[in-house]
């Protein structure tokens, strides 16, 4: 059995029906879209102020770097001048000491000359020696003259 049924043309257009539930469902889609909006902004916000904390960083690591290099000339710099003190000390202290000796030397060369022309006077007979402060053992007991 064949069944045949006549149909009519009809035009059928789409109807949108609007319930409570279809604008509850599109309000929270709404709502969903603006929550995922704000969060891509925050994140788009943070990744921002991370990017320019990353810039500022590698500013002040350069800057760092640099005062870092100025501290190492410095205290290359700060090296010569203690070592260029150390041989000037040590120059003068050398020439003090030459000095000294020499100084030492002559006193003693004199006091062995007076001795001898003490000695000779007395063989003469005629000249009465007076006594003398021997200086050498007066700066040799004095306690104040050690400087």
């Amino acid at each position: 059995m064949i069944t045949t049924q006549s149909t009519i043309a009809t035009t059928s257009s789409p109807i949108i029906t609007v319930t409570l539930e279809s604008v509850g469902v599109f309000t929270g889609i709404l709502v969903s879209i603006s929550v995922l909006g704000t969060l891509a902004v925050k994140l788009v916000n943070n990744l921002n102020n991370i990017s320019t904390s990353i810039t500022q960083i590698k500013e002040d690591l350069k800057e760092h770097a640099d005062n870092a290099q100025k501290i190492r000339d410095l205290d290359k710099r700060l090296d010569l001048h203690i070592q260029d003190y150390v041989n000037r000390k040590d120059t003068v202290t050398l020439l003090i000491a030459q000095v000294s000796q020499t100084v030492d030397h002559r006193t003693n060369r004199l006091y062995t000359s007076m001795k001898d022309i003490e000695n000779f006077l007395q063989m003469q007979g005629n000249f009465k020696i007076r006594e003398f402060q021997d200086l050498r053992k007066m700066e040799e007991e004095d306690p104040f003259n050690k400087l």
